[in-house]
């Protein structure tokens, strides 16, 4: 009986295999035979974390549909996207529900169900508002620019006249204290004391929600992942005790309480139903702020900072324009002045969101998108892999910023962007006006290692929840002095 029965199952296997490569909606769907019978290949590149890399490489050959696995279709076109995001049509795919899992309640990022997004995005859009962030802006630049040029002034004293510092540890401490300032009460105050076990408690509880993903049924098992789950555990304790701090305050002063994004959450109303967050939901959605909001950040500045050492005419064109625009060093450059004063510095803010984008992994619905590749799509942008700040300047640069999808677009765009562009754009102009910045001589990546075609070669990335550089601890120096 063994064999008939092993027989009947390689029959149905193989006859499964037919299906998806020659018979299933999706089969005149151009990719890889492999990916046509099978998910395999798609998941091996999730695991290492470069789908960013081969949703490129995929499309590249194959065009701007490509079928990446049995059940996933893949698009390049900006165009195509817009229209999946449009509405809630497309459904959001498992990795949301894995990514808001552990008993925990989703936030608006894992939420499925668009009727609890629209709820949300109600309540907390005021939050996000371009008159809140006008309200934070201070406690943002406290935090973030002058906290960073305090630290790395310090470094200088003690360094000499020239300090090594490694930016991607600066950016991502500066980012965390940002969202400690507007969303957690306070600054956690992280490049003041140099205490990060905060980020080492973000970064665990990021590769949680990587798992949950990637191996659902082995994130459940109660005895994997200990310090991970534990680290988790910290964040809510840390979101937890914030919430009931400001409460707190507020009953025992009777004084009003400044407002700040944490004050907005815990006010926010449904207008549409006068409901607010339970604290379940209240506290989900700050720590979806603290986790996603800092390290998306501190990424994006990484790149930024990265793309202008590997081109040394865009760095020096860069300085030159925020030096004598604002050549005052007592004065901090505010956001206003720095977005409509310094068209420069926002196309390279863009370009290098666009050719080294921190959402480049796969976002999955019924179809899946990969900004990545649409940022890479040769067919709307010409010679995709050069780091170009030029295509973001003249008369088509605001279709151009369109087209760029970091914070993603339509019903499911970032709530936080108003946000994360203030902190990106204060830091930058006040950090690039105070200091030289130059790769130190043992830089293992820079325009003097070049690729066939001429251009510095990437420092490889490293893509889960957000995309990074990989090997930070070596790749992320530069020597600073000041001005």
């Amino acid at each position: 009986m063994v064999w008939p029965t092993l027989s009947m199952v390689v029959a149905v296997y193989v006859a499964r295999l037919i299906y998806h490569a020659y018979f299933s909606p999706l089969a005149s769907i151009p990719g890889p035979f492999l990916n046509k019978i099978s998910n395999l290949p798609l998941n091996y590149q999730l695991i290492r974390g470069q789908f960013h890399t081969y949703s490129v490489k995929l499309h590249a050959e194959y065009g701007e549909v490509v079928r990446i696995g049995y059940d996933h279709i893949s698009l390049s076109s900006t165009s195509d996207t817009r229209m999946v995001l449009a509405t809630h049509a497309f459904r959001k795919g498992r990795m949301y529900k894995e990514i808001g899992g552990n008993g925990c309640e989703p936030s608006m990022f894992a939420t499925t169900l668009p009727e609890v997004n629209k709820a949300r995005r109600r309540m907390l859009g005021d939050a996000f508002a371009t008159h809140t962030m006008r309200a934070v802006e201070n406690l943002v630049v406290d935090a973030g620019a002058s906290a960073l040029i305090t630290a790395w002034d310090s470094e200088i004293a003690k360094q000499g006249q020239v300090a090594r510092v490694n930016y991607y540890y600066a950016f991502h401490r500066m980012a965390v204290d940002v969202i400690g300032a507007v969303a957690f009460g306070s600054s956690f105050n992280i490049l003041k004391t140099g205490n990060a076990d905060i980020i080492d408690w973000l970064h665990d509880t990021a590769m949680v929600a990587a798992i949950r993903n990637l191996a659902p049924w082995l994130a459940r098992k109660p005895w994997a992942f200990k310090k991970l789950k534990e680290s988790r555990r910290k964040i809510e304790q840390i979101t937890y005790d914030s919430i009931i701090t400001r409460k707190k305050v507020v009953s025992e002063t009777g004084l009003p309480p400044r407002i700040d994004v944490l004050q907005k959450c815990i006010n926010a109303k449904d207008p549409e139903t006068g409901q607010g967050l339970t604290p379940p939901q209240l506290e989900s959605e700050l720590i979806l702020m603290l986790v996603a909001g800092s390290d998306t950040t501190g990424s994006t500045l990484t790149w930024i900072v990265m793309n202008l050492l590997h081109n040394p005419e865009c760095y020096k064109r860069v300085t030159n324009e925020i030096r004598s625009t604002f050549p005052d060093t007592s004065q901090t450059i505010p956001y206003a002045n720095a977005k409509t004063r310094l068209p420069y510095l926002s196309a390279v803010i863009y370009e290098s969101m666009r050719i080294t984008s921190p959402s480049a992994t796969m976002l999955t619905r019924n179809i899946c998108l990969s900004f990545g590749a649409c940022h890479h799509n040769p067919r709307l942008w010409k010679n995709p892999g050069v780091f170009d700040p030029e295509r973001f300047l003249g008369p088509d640069s605001t279709k151009r910023i369109n087209d760029v999808l970091t914070f993603s677009t339509g019903v499911r765009v970032c709530i936080g962007r108003n946000l994360a562009m203030l902190d990106i754009f204060t830091a930058l102009a006040n950090i690039l006006r105070r200091y030289d910045f130059k790769l130190p001589d043992d830089a293992p990546y820079g325009p003097h290692r070049l690729s066939p075609s001429g251009i510095p070669v990437e420092v490889p990335g490293l893509s889960y929840l957000v995309t990074g550089p990989v090997n930070p601890k070596n790749n992320c120096w530069v020597s600073i002095s000041l001005a």
